[in-house]
């Protein structure tokens, strides 16, 4: 895990970051992403549509700093690269996993990581089922039941929590196009709603430009 040190001294956002952290000022924002690209991809590929919206998801989040950071040792500091952490659900008994994989940048390299790890755990339904959890992490979950206009967490003992928290919905058919409910929640303190705006602008190109 590498990671840079932010300097406050010369930070662009110093004054920003210590009036939002210090009132814990979080927001979500959702928008419906046109998913038919995807659709077409995962279904040509043979592949799955959640893991392949984890990877897509996983390369804007890392092509961008504001989603990258973290508090590490009483410092702001910049991950150089992140992991998607995700929730799996277990039918039998109506609860969920949370698992995770190492990010490639590479789709094929992705999936097959994916794949190893969902055989190798798909039996166990404890909370946390894949250990070594790295600090340099974020959070996927899915609500493939079901399609919303808004979602919102809300946390009361964490603190300093400034990684991404992505949650998707059940995509549906709407005058031609496929779109998918997406909710993003972030903390006021490393980004605004430009950046939000601009990481939902990189996922979209992204959806859009899979090759079939």
């Amino acid at each position: 895990m590498h990671y840079k040190k932010i300097d406050f001294s010369t930070w662009h956002r110093q004054e920003h970051f210590c009036i939002y952290r210090k009132i814990d000022c979080q927001f979500s924002l959702t928008i419906e992403l046109d998913v038919s690209n995807v659709v077409a991809f995962y279904k040509a590929k043979n592949y799955k549509f959640y893991p392949v919206m984890i990877h897509l998801i996983s390369q804007a989040v890392n092509e961008l700093s504001a989603f990258k950071m973290s508090w590490k040792d009483d410092a702001l500091i910049e991950w150089d690269q992140v992991h998607p952490a995700y929730t799996v659900f277990h039918p039998e008994i109506e609860t969920f996993s949370s698992l995770w994989t190492e990010y490639h940048a590479s789709l094929s390299n992705f999936m097959e990581a994916f794949t190893d790890d969902a055989l190798q755990y798909q039996k166990n339904t404890a909370l946390s089922v894949k250990p070594n959890l790295p600090d340099n992490h974020f959070n996927i979950s899915s609500l493939p039941w079901i399609s919303f206009k808004g979602f919102n967490l809300k946390f009361s003992e964490v603190k300093d929590y400034f990684a991404p928290i992505f949650t998707i919905g059940k995509f549906y058919e709407k005058d031609g196009k496929v779109l998918l409910p997406i909710a993003v929640q972030v903390h006021h303190a490393v980004c605004d709603g430009f950046h939000v705006a601009k990481l939902l602008k990189i996922l979209q190109d992204k959806c859009d430009e899979l090759n079939l």
